[in-house]
């Protein structure tokens, strides 16, 4: 498995999607979000997804050069469209749309539609806290044509993986990060298991049988994913799908040519909060820093070195592959270097 510094990755994504008919400003920003899902340890939503991308350009399915667009806009509420460009320009651009507003406006409400696939949710959480304002994040619409998911009880699939992501900022601790699928596996680390050769966890998936399994392969072979914590992991699920599509109206931006099966009902809502509308932020940020150390503080538990708060493995993940590169999958790295060669991109 080798292990890729960075700058050498950023520059080879970048050259690879302009080739591919990507803006160079679209170009960077698909790249930084990859390479920083990467750096956060989700590599089921970092580099591995190039190829993907790749092919969905030349289906048709992703417009490389596409720009978001404000359908709807007030104070406090805004539809943006992504025009089926790529999901990560789309969604950066909602969020900062949801920043200012919520700046604004106190709370704020932002639809997100006609999106490709997003990437990792809780970068755009991430992005809001930075702001200093609070985001709850769902994104749905996954399942209409293609569903993975099946119900608690289920032995067919109805739903998809619908992520659902929180984050609030801080201090002077790091900001505080939740950022999950509604499934017991996110469907990259179905995919990033196949390229390992490892198993999925138990309770991840059934084969096409509706047996239970560990073998990630059984997946693309008929079978179906399980939402975590049974039956409470599924109701959530399905509130992240009215949220995401049902009340985005996303399936009256559906499209036949664009999204694909996975993408062309999906739909994201954002609500964003300014906590500075309910007590100065000094306040707000030094009560979220007392809580966010009054956990740490808490002795480990046998077979735990220390306490973690949600976001930070993140935090240290990135510590760690800035320092010390990222570790890619021989398959995943193969497919890169194949999809660089088809488009004449310099590898070397």
């Amino acid at each position: 498995m080798p292990t890729l510094a960075v700058d050498r990755l950023r520059l080879l994504s970048e050259q690879i999607f302009v080739a591919a008919g990507a803006t160079r400003e679209n170009a960077t920003r698909v790249t930084r979000a990859l390479v920083e899902a990467n750096l956060a340890g989700h590599d089921s939503h970092g580099v591995q997804a190039i190829p993907h991308y790749v092919r969905e350009v030349k289906d048709g399915r992703i417009v490389p050069t596409a720009r978001p667009a404000l359908l709807r806009d007030s104070p406090s509420i805004a539809l943006v469209t992504g025009n089926w460009g790529f999901g990560h320009v789309a969604a950066e651009y909602a969020t900062h749309v949801a920043v200012a507003k919520a700046k604004e406006s106190n709370v704020a409400a932002v639809a997100l539609v006609q999106a490709n696939h997003i990437g990792r949710v809780g970068e755009y959480a991430e992005m809001a806290a930075a702001a200093g304002v609070v985001t709850i994040i769902a994104a749905g619409g996954f399942a209409e044509e293609r569903p993975a998911v099946a119900p608690y009880g289920g032995a067919r699939p109805v739903l998809g993986t619908n992520p659902i992501s929180m984050g609030f900022p801080a201090g002077e601790m790091p900001s505080m990060l939740l950022d999950f699928a509604t499934t017991t596996v996110a469907g990259g680390k179905v995919t990033l298991a196949v390229a390992k050769g490892t198993p999925v966890p138990p309770g991840a998936l059934l084969d096409r049988h509706g047996n239970p399994t560990t073998d990630p392969k059984a997946l693309a072979d008929g079978g179906v994913m399980l939402p975590f914590g049974g039956h409470k992991g599924f109701a959530l699920s399905m509130a992240v799908e009215f949220l995401g599509r049902i009340a985005t109206g996303a399936d009256t931006h559906h499209s036949s040519t664009h999204g694909g099966p996975v993408f062309s009902h999906s739909g994201t809502l954002i609500f964003a909060l300014d906590p500075s509308a309910f007590q100065p932020f000094d306040q707000y940020a030094s009560r979220a820093d007392d809580m966010l150390r009054r956990v740490k503080a808490i002795p480990p538990a046998p077979g735990f070195s220390e306490v973690l708060v949600p976001g930070e493995p993140e935090h240290q993940s990135r510590e760690a592959r800035r320092r010390d590169g990222i570790p890619i999958p021989d398959s995943t790295w193969a497919a890169i270097l194949a999809t660089a060669e088809e488009l004449g991109v310099t590898t070397s």
